[in-house]
């Protein structure tokens, strides 16, 4: 993948940055059109969308989510760069490509951790997370889990050379690196909303591991598969009571905490911090990159998909016993079955 990038839009009215969303648009439909492709029928492909969708998009491009544009201009080679400007005046944008060696998983998640300590440093702050996996914070309770997650995002996603041939593998003494982003994140108000790849992606992720033989033994599948499943718990007792929990203090309390689960698509995991100050949007694709914006389209844009998907979806937190019952004990047991596991 490329190197990081830093771009900058200035804005000084509204109007500014509709601009800028109005010429991505016009040069996406020329790089399309000199290639001799449909812009609508290729956006519609890439944004998991309707044509009549893309098309919405197209005559209204402020339309155009702010997760969505990243995608186009990776697939398209659209420098984001050259929306850049010196002056002072402006809100910041910050594009960075994950690879191995200049942006890897440490970083993204040293990243996360001062968004963390910002959040926590602010009085009632709170973290709105749309969850295409499920959010990183939980996974470093677990350190087996913790360790098999980084590796496949380094092995099959940042493409690590020295990962192509090597079995995942843990030590019984391993520790999760980051188990502070889980206690910070414990303290922090959250609403999350998952939907059905949120709570099968890694599951499948352990059964292609377990099935192409990529497990050192039997004893560490066993590890990672059991630590899952006291993940998908802790979730569980969560969402019962509204609040987070650290799964080795069961009597401790920690922030308040909504879970939504939504029949809707999201491609990335989408989280904005918001302080009593500021509002700042972090888009995390494994394969696209991270972006991380104070924007007003950035953030609103992601903000607004957020609300649709919680709109459109179901409180399943506190009042929501039956479809939390089903969604994450029936389902979830019918998912684990289905695959063998």
């Amino acid at each position: 993948m490329g190197a990081t990038l830093h771009f900058d839009v200035l804005i000084p009215n509204p109007n500014m940055e509709v601009l800028m969303i109005e010429i991505f648009t016009k040069i996406l439909n020329e790089k399309t059109k000199r290639m001799g492709i449909r812009t609508a029928a290729t956006m519609a492909d890439l944004l998991n969308i309707s044509e009549d969708a893309a098309y919405r998009r197209i005559r209204n491009p402020n339309a155009l989510r702010a997760d969505e544009m990243i995608i186009l201009a990776k697939e398209f080679n659209i420098d984001l760069n050259q929306f850049s400007n010196s002056n002072t005046n402006m809100l910041s944008v910050e594009y960075k490509a994950l690879n191995f060696e200049t942006y890897t998983s440490d970083n993204f998640y040293s990243e996360l951790e001062q968004r963390l300590d910002h959040c926590k440093f602010h009085a009632n702050s709170q973290i709105t997370y749309g969850a295409k996996e499920i959010p990183f914070f939980y996974y470093m309770w677990f350190p087996a889990l913790a360790a098999f997650k980084n590796f496949v995002w380094n092995r099959e996603f940042l493409k690590s050379p020295k990962l192509n041939n090597v079995s995942f593998t843990v030590g019984d003494q391993y520790e999760s690196r980051h188990i502070k982003l889980a206690e910070k994140y414990l303290n922090i108000v959250s609403h999350e909303i998952w939907g059905y790849e949120t709570l099968y992606s890694t599951l499948y992720q352990i059964h292609h591991y377990k099935e192409c033989g990529l497990f050192e033994n039997e004893r560490i599948f066993q590890k990672v598969l059991k630590e899952y499943d006291l993940l998908i718990d802790l979730i569980f007792q969560q969402a019962e009571c509204g609040r987070k929990l650290n799964p080795y203090l069961p009597n401790l309390k920690g922030a308040r905490y909504k879970l939504y689960f939504t029949p809707m698509i999201t491609t990335d995991n989408s989280m904005i911090f918001h302080s009593i100050k500021e509002k700042i949007a972090i888009l995390c694709s494994q394969m696209s990159g991270v972006v991380i914006s104070d924007s007003p389209h950035w953030v609103y844009s992601t903000e607004n998909w957020l609300n649709t998907c919680k709109e459109n979806g179901t409180l399943i937190s506190q009042t929501g016993n039956g479809a939390r019952n089903k969604f994450l004990i029936q389902d979830y047991k019918y998912k684990k079955t289905m695959l063998g596991l």
